[in-house]
Parts: structure tokens; sequence; C-alpha cells
């Protein structure tokens, strides 16, 4: 959809890029994705473990209400990620 055509019904009546927030501790915060990486098998004292974060935005038909939903900053969340991967 981000063609600005939905798949679903092929309006051309599509909100972009729109955020998606969840409740938080404080009120509403953006929806967002994290991935941490992999614990070494030995942890020196100080130690900071890796992570990446990205933000969810979505994508909804104004005509269907069909919705996707996309994350910013992959490569980032995909060197995470592929670090506990074998």
């Amino acid at each position: 959809m981000r063609d600005d055509i939905c798949p679903k019904c092929s309006s051309g009546a599509v909100m972009a890029g729109v955020e998606v927030r969840d409740r938080g501790p404080n009120g509403p915060q953006p929806l967002r994705v994290r991935v941490e990486e992999p614990l070494p098998e030995k942890v020196p004292f100080f130690y900071v473990q890796g992570e990446a974060f990205g933000t969810v935005r979505a994508w909804i038909c104004a005509s269907c209400g069909f919705t996707e939903l996309y994350t910013d900053n992959l490569n980032a969340l995909y060197e995470a990620y592929r670090k506990g991967t074998p």
C-alpha cells in the first residue's frame, strides 16, 4: 500500500505513515519494535547488551479500513537479529 493504492479494494484514498501508539507508563507512546543482541557466553564485568529499535507506522485505506504496518530502521534491527541466529 506504500504506492498509495489499496491492495484489497484498489482505492487511492490511503492515509500514509500514520503513527501507531500504545499505552505506556507515562501515557500513549509510539509503538516500537525492539531486537536485543544475544548475550555472549562469558559476560564481562562491564557489558552493555546491544539492541536496536524501530518505529511502527501504518498505511490505512480510508475506503475499506485495510491496514498495513511498516517498521523503520531495518538495517540495525536485522543486524541485531542476525547475531542471535545460527
